[in-house]
């Protein structure tokens, strides 16, 4: 029976990932710890290994065959989130479970922030940076630091970056939604979070059987939600889901901390 639920549990935050546009850890690591009971650590540490497969590969595509991914942004995003990621997994591991299930309630409240301002943004772009920014020292620096900030939360709470480096990349540099987008998820090809995954594995908080038997259902999930997409208002239903969000970030925050 629990393997028909993990199973089952990849299909669907696959189909979540695809649909919403959403990175998988924000769904996987809370529905870890309550459907499958596992301590915060362990769900954290699965999450960064059903990462390390590039299964974002496709959509990079995409957005590649569009002209909006900065390759050379998206090499030193890379940079930061290799180094940043191992930064934070170091911070997490040795925090108490109750006090990491409380981080990481705050960062589904500031995740769903995120995605619910994504929603409201519409069809509204800031104008696309040109190649020649993205030469600038100074900008190149900015973005590698910017990056590795991501990073360090991406390894303390076990998932990937890219809800809080899409954001940042428009909001600081100038990049439009569709370019960030495609520009993150180079970052997200190479196995960025392995050093952080590596923090975790070699204390013991990964859970390999049922990492393996999520990383399939994920996959699969995600090519049915990116096909569901085009036939639903996903809109609304970013908004649904970033209320549940928030409000499953409150109610852990609460549980770890004030009782």
């Amino acid at each position: 029976m629990q393997i028909f639920i993990v199973l089952a549990l990849g299909l669907l935050v696959g189909v979540l990932v695809g649909l919403l546009g959403i990175g998988g850890g924000v769904v996987l690591v809370p529905a870890m710890v309550y459907l499958l009971r596992y301590d915060q650590h362990l769900a954290q540490g699965t999450s960064l290994f059903i990462l390390l497969p590039p299964i974002g590969l496709g959509a990079l595509r995409e957005y590649w065959r569009n002209g909006q991914v900065d390759l050379r942004a998206g090499i030193y995003c890379a940079i930061g989130f290799l180094l940043g990621g191992y930064a934070g997994g170091l911070v997490a591991v040795p925090l108490p479970s109750r006090d990491l299930r409380g981080i990481f309630g705050f960062f589904l409240i500031l995740s769903a922030f995120l995605l619910w301002r994504k929603t409201r943004a519409g069809a509204k772009h800031a104008s696309a940076v040109s190649p020649s920014d993205s030469k600038s020292p100074l900008r190149i620096v900015g973005i590698t630091l910017t990056a590795a900030a991501c990073g360090v939360a991406a390894g303390m709470v076990g998932i990937g970056g890219g809800v809080l480096l899409v954001p940042l990349l428009g909001l600081l540099f100038g990049f439009s939604q569709h370019r960030a987008q495609g520009t993150s998820l180079i970052a997200m090809i190479p196995p960025t979070g392995f050093l952080a995954f590596l923090t975790y594995a070699r204390a013991g908080y990964v859970a390999w059987e049922t990492g393996l038997l999520l990383i399939p259902g994920v996959f699969a999930g995600g090519i049915l939600g990116g096909q569901m997409a085009r036939r639903l208002n996903s809109r609304l239903m970013r908004q649904v889901f970033a209320a549940l969000m928030f409000l499953l970030g409150v109610w852990q925050v609460f549980t770890a901390w004030y009782r």
